[in-house]
């Protein structure tokens, strides 16, 4: 999972490492090893699978095609071509006889290759998927243990994105609130951002902000913290967010995962351009010569 740097002795950062499922290095197991050995033979019987259809799809499919073609081209420059049908069951039957096996062989070598490579494909498509939910489910196996550590350098915790709750009614300037804390974090050494927590570590949950939504789902919610980002902060620095759930107490908690930005961030306020860093347990905002001091021995 991502580990954004160091942090407090009570910091999330230090949870994950000591979470023995962060990658503590130790032998494999004889148990591991069958468990490798079987993924191996799995992923061999996959792409095994794609290359004999493709050499079958090269042979049934590629080559007809094939044949289609220098038909088109055939026609268009002789008058006693023959009809489409004729052309392919003239050449086709070709396939069956001895001397016209390298056409076969050929053709099923193209579909073979083209097959193994999508196997390729779709195996690095499925092992990639894997991994991502798994890396997303021990990342939200920790929300309750950060919650449980409170606010620190690389925790903060909000109510709401956008709905006031001393004032019940929505209210977008609390979404500057979010992009200032990511902002912070962005600067800094990066942070966890939970959101439907209040300041004491009580889960609230989401419903709130989800009845604000066009669509009530915790991916609106997810696509609401991008856009936000997006808008206030930059695009180009989406990537370095991403969002999980939870459920605390029966209420649903959302986590933003922010790692260090490449370069430093700005939050655009009115007309004005404020450079946000994380103190302690807060974030607050460093006057032009103190940015810029910040920034060169940051990001030189």
């Amino acid at each position: 999972m991502f580990l954004l740097g160091t942090s407090g002795r009570n910091g999330p950062a230090n949870c994950c490492i000591n979470n023995p499922k962060a990658g503590a290095h130790r032998p494999f197991s004889f148990i591991e090893m069958i468990s490798m050995l079987k993924t191996f033979q799995n992923s061999a019987s996959m792409l095994a699978a794609y290359l004999v259809m493709g050499a079958v799809v090269g042979v049934l499919i590629i080559h007809p095609l094939n044949l289609i073609v220098v038909w088109w081209e055939l026609s268009r420059f002789s008058e006693t071509a023959p009809s489409l049908i004729e052309f392919l069951e003239a050449r086709l039957w070709l396939l069956v006889l001895p001397r016209h096996f390298d056409i076969a062989i050929a053709f099923a070598l193209v579909g073979a290759v083209v097959g193994f490579t999508f196997g390729l494909f779709t195996r690095n498509y499925v092992t990639a998927t894997k991994a991502y939910q798994s890396l997303r489910e021990e990342q939200t196996a920790l929300i309750p243990d950060i919650i449980k550590g409170g606010e620190t350098s690389r925790v903060e915790f909000k109510s709401t994105v956008r709905w006031d709750v001393k004032e019940n009614r929505i209210n977008r300037g609390l979404e500057k609130v979010i992009a200032k804390t990511v902002s912070g974090f962005f600067n800094a050494q990066g942070g966890y951002l939970l959101i439907g927590v209040d300041d004491d570590g009580t889960p609230l949950g989401l419903d709130k902000d989800l009845s604000t939504l066009r669509q009530p789902t915790l991916d609106a919610f997810e696509r609401t913290i991008v856009d936000i980002v997006t808008k206030m902060l930059g695009g180009d620095l989406s990537p370095y967010i991403h969002t999980v759930f939870t459920q605390v107490g029966e209420k649903d908690v959302a986590m933003v995962i922010v790692r260090p930005a490449p370069r430093a961030v700005y939050l655009t306020d009115g007309n004005k351009t404020v450079f946000y860093v994380r103190s302690g347990n807060s974030t607050r905002s460093l006057d032009v010569k103190e940015a810029l001091t910040y920034a060169r021995e940051r990001w030189s």
